[in-house]
């Protein structure tokens, strides 16, 4: 158990894909009913990738923006990169977002894994790290992309995001307290082998086994920490659907809103790892009421499984670090895409070797070329916009 120190968030971003599907086109071209998505799971809409974005470009993304806020970067220990979604089975994407970010060398680099918990699995890590060494400050990063087989009952939870954070002490964002209840077991709710496209699941199992964790995961957090349920002024769940978040509310948080939380996931969609922490950033940025001084419980949940419950202080000067204007802004313009435009994103998930893709509608980095399989990237800034072929020609996107 960690001791009582001031650690926690002392910045926090999130970034996105810059198009999106609104679930209502999608259940139109799939002879649903919309109420089966927008009552039945909780969502809006998803987020839709190009070709030349994938979770290292929207990581970085997210790490300028949470880096923004620090003075000196050379204060930067560590960078722990969290992800389902990696494309490397040998290399961290941790290192490719090192580079653009420009940090020092003898600033350590890796990745972790463990389904949608692996954000929280880095954050327990940073702050062990933080405490250990007095001063440093690690740069965490959750960020997954998540897709399904058109027509299976996982396509409309589909998205993707990346949440970047600064853990260090005196954090101006949330102070973690020092326990938490968690709750491991063995079970086949969710895998990917490696060979494998996609993600293979058993919503039922997986659903059931959310709750009784949290179940388990509560108690003991609840006995560790002599607190009760009415301590907990909000709650934050891993949302890979709203509506699981909302029923986890309800059976055990009945007191609870979690409207605030889910305003950023509806609009998202699945972000695994990022999931819970965007749900973070949606309380903080759409909730009326100042925070400084609630205690929000945070429930994280990775399929397999590990699951943890664990709380943290809102910091007075949260509303400082605050990018709500930055954050509504992405949202709100982000291109909607046709059905047709839909398809054409999904049959172009990975750019084919050897060929180029468009710096169009993405962040400060793109993926330019496959060469051998090896993805290089570049800075949009530095091209030269006729130099680059327009992948989007092929999709015909403008």
């Amino acid at each position: 158990m960690l001791r009582d120190t001031n650690i926690g968030i002392d910045s926090i971003a999130f970034s996105t894909s810059r198009y999106f599907l609104p679930l209502s086109v999608l259940a139109e071209h799939r002879s649903v009913d919309y109420r089966k998505y927008c009552d039945g799971i909780g969502q809006i809409a998803m987020s839709v990738f190009p070709p030349n974005e994938d979770i290292v470009t929207i990581a970085v993304d997210a790490a300028q923006k949470a880096i923004s806020f620090i003075d000196n970067l050379d204060a930067i220990d560590l960078v722990i990169f969290a992800t389902e979604s990696s494309f490397d089975l040998s290399k961290a994407a941790a290192i490719y977002v090192h580079n653009f970010l420009k940090l020092k060398p003898s600033c350590t680099a890796f990745d972790i894994k463990q389904a949608c918990y692996s954000l929280t699995a880095a954050i327990k890590m940073a702050r062990c790290f933080v405490q250990s060494n007095p001063g440093s400050k690690v740069l965490v990063i959750g960020s997954d992309i998540v897709k399904y087989s058109p027509n299976s009952s996982g396509e409309p939870t589909q998205g993707g995001a990346a949440v970047a954070a600064v853990i260090s002490e005196n954090p101006r964002i949330i102070a973690f307290e020092p326990y938490s209840g968690v709750h491991t077991t063995d079970i086949a709710d969710f895998w990917r082998p490696s060979a494998a496209k996609e993600a293979m699941f058993d919503g039922r199992l997986s659903a059931h086994n959310y709750l009784e964790s949290l179940k388990f995961a509560l108690d003991e957090y609840l006995q560790k920490s002599k607190l009760a349920l009415a301590d907990l002024d909000y709650v934050c769940f891993h949302s890979p659907f709203n509506k699981m978040a909302t029923k986890a509310a309800r059976q055990f948080f009945p007191e609870k809103d979690v409207l605030d939380a889910s305003i950023y996931n509806a609009k998202i969609g699945n972000s695994c790892s990022a999931s819970l922490y965007i749900s973070l950033i949606s309380l903080l940025d759409n909730c009326s009421e100042n925070l400084g001084g609630k205690r929000i419980g945070l429930y994280s949940y990775g399929s397999g499984s590990v699951a943890e419950y664990f709380s943290g202080i809102v910091c007075d000067k949260y509303r400082e670090m605050s990018l709500a204007l930055k954050n509504q802004e992405l949202l709100d313009s982000r291109i909607e895409i046709s059905f047709d435009e839909y398809e054409q994103f999904c049959a172009n998930v990975i750019p084919a070797s050897d060929t180029k893709c468009s710096y169009q509608n993405v962040g400060q980095v793109f993926l330019s070329e496959m060469i051998d399989g090896y993805r290089m990237y570049q800075l949009k800034e530095q091209i030269n916009k006729s130099s680059v072929d327009n992948c989007f020609n092929m999709l015909n996107i403008a």
